[in-house]
């Protein structure tokens, strides 16, 4: 009886030796890329984008690429100063031969969203995935970049890829003014 289960404990880890090998090829072969022969000159950001920063160098003709159609600050609830920040959908385009390993989102340098990927090109992020949103303070009229608003964040999102590079989007948003009203109950002595 010990002789059959110390021999079914070797099956099992010569077993998980293979599958580990198998994997550890898997990842080998994927984070090697050809070297490009011919550099062809980094895409124009057109006006009026949010601004992307990548790695990379600067002849490069492939890049990583990250979509968001800007960020909306809305307030559910007057009286009580909390908003939300939402986006319709954050998009991630690795670069050929490459995988997205995580995309991240921070909210005035405070890290709101992590999203790993697992040997995928790309990677779609719906905003139902982040329904209601990320809960800010509205802040008071005229407490950010417009005057006819409340607070102004700035948001960063991050993405990063097997080849160790990464692609960086910036941007920022006002919220509503509103401040949250709490009324102390009169109590006689």
């Amino acid at each position: 009886m010990p002789i059959i289960r110390s021999h079914k404990r070797a099956i099992a880890f010569a077993g998980s030796l293979v599958f580990v090998a198998v994997l550890s090829f898997i990842l080998v072969t994927g984070l090697q890329r050809p070297q490009p022969t011919e550099a062809a000159p980094a895409p124009q950001a057109a006006p009026g984008l949010p601004h992307l920063e990548n790695s990379r160098d600067a002849e490069s003709p492939t890049i990583s690429f990250i979509d968001n159609p800007g960020a909306t600050c809305y307030l559910p609830n007057p009286g009580t100063g909390s908003c939300y920040i939402q986006w319709n959908y954050v998009y991630v385009s690795a670069a050929s031969g490459s995988y997205i390993i995580s995309a991240t989102l921070s909210i005035d340098n405070r890290l709101r969203a992590y999203h790993a990927g697992f040997f995928q090109t790309y990677m779609y992020i719906p905003g139902d995935m982040m329904d209601p949103g990320f809960r800010v303070t509205c802040g008071e009229l005229g407490s950010g970049s417009n005057p006819l608003l409340g607070k102004t964040y700035a948001y960063t999102i991050r993405a990063r890829e097997t080849s160790g590079n990464a692609a960086t989007s910036y941007g920022s948003v006002s919220c509503p003014a509103d401040m949250a009203r709490i009324y102390l109950p009169i109590l006689p002595k």
